[in-house]
């Protein structure tokens, strides 16, 4: 029986030929996708601003700033008016200490007064574990079996977050709040401690940023 003989540098041409028209049609997937990836992205951020700011009719996306907070995380703020006149900052932030051990990835959206104080804060995107982290950074409505039958009403605006809905009214100081985990009124739960903290810095900075901008913020656009 005879044996074939591989042509190697033919084989290597091939491959090689091979991996250039993949990566030529992942790019060009790539370039399609991007636009509406950013679209939804936009879409995403929209949505969030709408939850989190009073009423307004501009266009609160076609007038942003971007600074760094103390932390070195970037803030971006965008602005809302009504009539012309400034109604509230949304400020979009991405904090690096959420679980798993510190290094998971927490973005809030967090509504502010025109005076820098908070108003609504909302976290739309984490990998939080499911009844503990999700306790601190989830809005979702529990659903009874009234609800399920179809017999439960409809609930209208976010759903409270004990957790979350500490921080409004509040401005930031210079140094940024501790974890509270008794009374009433608490910003963290006992076994999510790194994602009470994660949040509490990512609100901290968003409030403590806007005040130290806030004269930039209240000029308009850039």
């Amino acid at each position: 029986m005879s044996e074939q003989k591989i042509n190697i540098p033919m084989l290597g041409i091939f491959l090689g030929a091979v991996a250039a028209v993949s990566a030529g049609l992942l790019s060009g997937v790539q370039s399609l996708t991007a636009p509406q990836i950013e679209a939804n992205k936009q879409a995403a951020a929209n949505a969030a601003m709408m939850q989190v700011l009073p009423e307004y009719d501009n266009d609160p996306g076609s007038e942003s700033h971007v600074f760094q907070s103390a932390d070195g995380w970037d803030v971006t703020y965008f602005t809302a008016r009504k009539n012309g006149a400034i109604v509230g900052y949304a400020g979009k932030v991405v904090t690096p200490e959420g679980f798993p051990d510190g290094d998971g990835n927490i973005t809030l959206m967090v509504g502010l007064k025109p005076d820098g104080s908070i108003g609504t804060v909302l976290v739309t995107a984490s990998s939080e574990t499911p009844g503990l982290g999700t306790a601190i950074t989830d809005r979702k409505q529990q659903k009874t079996i009234v609800d399920l039958l179809g017999g439960g009403e409809e609930l209208q605006g976010l759903v409270p977050n004990r957790y979350l809905d500490w921080y409004t009214g509040r401005t930031a100081g210079e140094e940024r709040w501790g974890i509270t985990k008794d009374g009433e009124e608490v910003n963290g739960k006992t076994g999510a401690t790194i994602t009470s903290s994660a949040v509490c810095g990512g609100v901290h900075a968003v409030s403590r940023t806007a005040v130290e901008h806030l004269e930039t913020l209240s000029k308009g656009a850039e």
